[in-house]
C-alpha cells in the first residue's frame, strides 16, 4: 500500500486486545454477578476506551472510504466504535444479558479483525 498506515494499525491492534479486555471483564463481573466500582474501576476504564475509540474512528472511516476494502464498509466501523463505548460499561454489570453481549463483542472482533488485515494487504 503506498500510504502508511501504521498509526490506524497500533490503534487497530490495540481495540482488538480491548475488546478482548472487554470479554475476560464480563467473564469476571457478568457471569459472577458482581458490580464493579463505578469510579475506581468502571469510569477509567470507560475513558481509556473512548479515547483510544475516538482517535481510531477518523482514521479508520478514511482508510474504508479511501482504500474501499472488500466486505467493509463506514457503518461497521462507526458500529465498532458505539459498540466499544457500551461493552466497556455493560462488561462490568451484573445484569448484562450474556447472548447479546457475546454477539456484539464477536462483531466487534470480526470487523477489527477484516480492517487489520486490509490494512497489512
Amino acid at each position: 500500500m503506498s500510504k502508511d498506515y501504521t498509526q490506524l494499525e497500533q490503534l487497530t491492534s490495540k481495540l482488538f486486545e480491548v475488546n478482548k479486555t472487554i470479554l475476560t471483564n464480563f467473564e469476571e463481573y457478568t457471569l459472577n454477578k458482581i458490580d464493579a466500582d463505578f469510579i475506581k474501576v468502571v469510569k477509567p476504564f470507560a475513558d481509556e476506551v473512548k479515547e483510544i475509540s475516538d482517535k481510531w474512528l477518523p482514521m479508520a472511516l478514511h482508510f474504508v472510504e479511501t482504500v474501499k476494502p472488500k466486505y467493509l464498509f463506514k457503518h461497521q466501523i462507526e458500529d465498532v466504535h458505539e459498540n466499544l463505548q457500551i461493552e466497556a460499561v455493560a462488561c462490568f454489570q451484573g445484569d448484562t444479558k450474556r447472548k447479546r453481549f457475546l454477539e456484539r463483542n464477536k462483531s466487534v472482533a470480526y470487523t477489527l479483525d477484516m480492517l487489520l488485515q486490509s490494512i497489512k494487504r
